[in-house]
């Protein structure tokens, strides 16, 4: 599992360590860097809401936008929710990726686009993938997170079908958006966000594969994303991730 930067909660019984290296590994300071993290991902939801709502104010009638803010909103509840990460990836690059594919969907822009399909299609459709996005968030519970970690290896509900339904609700949903509001900003916006969505779900299992309930799970769940999908494990959960 080369490549991680990883922190854990718990130092090993005996282990000898330094002033800084104690330090580092106090509760205190993970405690301290865990609440300044989630502040600053609770404000940017924040501030995407509240951008949401004021294009509903003027527009009551988007409700692709509409939606968009309920997602934000479950994010904003579910990190608030969440509970201690046993093991998290805290590396510089991991953590840019995670927060702008976490919440890029607020640089895409609420203007009036082309509409490939109309709104009265793309709406209701995108509500079904805003109900994965909840029943994924439900079935997750307070093992719910932005940055690649493991506060508790789920295998019920959602996870049964597919290894990532939120994942796959986002992607479903920000298709649907895109496909009712086109512009070649927001294709960028939204191909970045799904690129760096890859990234997420593949260092997520490679944290949580370091568990053997994690990898016997992923023996008896094959796919990532959906049934089919191009996006899955080739190899048995001897352990080994693609």
């Amino acid at each position: 599992m080369a490549g991680l930067t990883i922190s854990k909660s718990d130092v090993l019984p005996g282990a000898k360590i330094g002033f800084w290296s104690g330090l580092r590994s106090s509760e205190i300071l993970t405690d301290l860097r865990e609440g300044l993290f989630r502040f600053i991902a609770l404000v940017v939801a924040a501030v995407f809401v509240y951008r949401g709502a004021r294009h509903l104010v003027i527009d009551p009638g988007r409700l692709n936008i509409l939606l968009l803010m309920i997602s934000d909103v479950l994010t904003f509840t579910w990190l608030l929710l969440a509970r201690r990460p046993i093991v998290r990836d805290w590396s510089p690059f991991t953590v840019f990726i995670s927060l702008t594919a976490g919440f890029g969907s607020g640089f895409v822009s609420l203007q009036d686009g082309i509409a490939i399909i109309p709104l009265y299609i793309a709406a209701p459709l995108q509500f079904l993938a805003l109900w994965l996005v909840i029943w994924g968030k439900i079935s997750l519970g307070r093992s719910f997170a932005i940055l690649p970690t493991n506060r508790g290896v789920v295998t019920g509900g959602a996870y049964r079908f597919v290894r990532h339904p939120i994942y796959a609700g986002y992607l479903a949903g920000h298709i649907l958006f895109l496909l009712s509001s086109v512009s070649i900003y927001n294709f960028t916006v939204y191909a970045i966000i799904t690129l760096f969505q890859i990234h997420r779900i593949l260092r997520e299992e490679r944290i949580l594969a370091l568990t053997e309930e994690y990898r016997d799970y992923l023996g008896r769940v094959r796919y990532r994303l959906s049934p089919g999908h191009l996006l899955i494990s080739r190899r048995s959960a001897g352990g080994h991730l693609p």
